[in-house]
């Protein structure tokens, strides 16, 4: 990527609306929420997962979800998907992706799982969302799902193997899985990025929480090689750059770049104050200030910095062997 010769520092705010409102027909267990530094918390298997799920992280999801169209040319997926009957997204989050494909296949189903129900109620016939936790075992039962879809569980998944074989197994014989994942790592083309990059430190410190949880964010690459020992076959894997902010000179990855910037400006306390608190031991004021220095760099036009991201989409054989245990 090409940089913008402009280096004035990019600047962003202002709020999108959220699609997410708490639904009222689940058990009041699920929604017996924690709290932790301001922030509100999963209640359903608590503390399993580390990033918060109210309304200001629910609003950066959508953000994300924009700019994944964005960089997918306005589609919602890639994967080549015929009449599709039942649909699969795996910690669907605000369920904004849901909602639209359901729109965009009025004739299929379309399943949104997450431990949070923060999904909205008001939402097409054709979709629905339930509380679950993908790292048990399913119960969706074989051959049932036409597309199972999820993005950045980074962080969320113990088991890659095991959980690509339960999504193997609830697919359809030529059913489809499509994944968009990311690094927290920085990467840079030039000498841009300071020596001692506190936005540097904070993906290095992120890898490193996961890690110790047994979680780790997995560098993209392995995702192919997770579907193809799943029996996946007509693997096709795609690496995405994500522009720490505005920096390319190119009008559309400029756009997505500053996508990238207000999507990490807003989830950045969210995505850190726990795990540094929990695992690594960090006081909240540690946090607040080592988080002033990193935000300043993600506005550093600069900075020639990027994270990669990747999306990877397989198929299910048409003739699959005996399902995988």
């Amino acid at each position: 990527m090409d940089a913008d010769d402009w280096e004035r520092d990019s600047t962003f705010g202002g709020d999108r609306a959220s699609l997410a409102s708490s639904s009222t027909s689940l058990r009041s267990a699920v929604t017996r929420y924690e709290f932790e530094h301001g922030r509100r918390y999963h209640g359903y298997q608590a503390g399993k997962y580390y990033f918060p799920n109210d309304e200001k992280e629910l609003n950066r999801i959508d953000i994300e979800h924009h700019n994944q169209r964005l960089q997918m040319n306005g589609a919602l997926h890639l994967c080549p998907l015929e009449d599709p009957l039942e649909i699969l997204d795996v910690g669907t989050g605000s369920g904004v992706w849901c909602i639209e494909m359901a729109d965009l296949y009025p004739t299929a189903q379309v399943m949104g799982i997450d431990l949070s129900p923060v999904q909205p109620s008001w939402v097409p016939p054709n979709c629905r969302f339930e509380v679950d936790d993908f790292e048990l075992d399913w119960t969706y039962g074989d051959n049932r799902f036409d597309m199972i879809n999820h993005r950045f569980l980074i962080g969320s998944i113990s088991d890659h193997s095991h959980f690509y074989k339960q999504a193997y197994n609830a697919l359809k014989p030529g059913g489809w899985i499509e994944l968009v994942e990311m690094e927290a790592l920085l990467y840079c083309d030039d000498d841009s990025v300071p020596a001692d990059s506190a936005l540097r430190k904070w993906g290095q410190l992120i890898h490193e929480v996961f890690s110790k949880m047994g979680k780790p964010f997995l560098p993209i690459e392995m995702y192919k090689e997770h579907l193809l020992d799943a029996g996946f076959e007509n693997v096709t894997f795609k690496i995405v750059k994500r522009p720490t902010c505005d920096w390319p000179k190119d009008r559309r990855i400029k756009e997505i770049g500053g996508f990238c910037a207000l999507n990490l400006l807003e989830g950045l306390e969210g995505f850190t104050m726990a795990p540094f608190t929990r695992v690594l031991g960090w006081r909240p004021e540690e946090v607040t200030v080592f988080l002033v220095k990193v935000r300043k760099e993600i506005l550093r036009r600069r900075i020639h910095g990027y994270m990669k991201s990747c999306v990877c989409y397989g198929q299910k054989p048409l003739h699959p062997h005996q399902p995988l245990h």
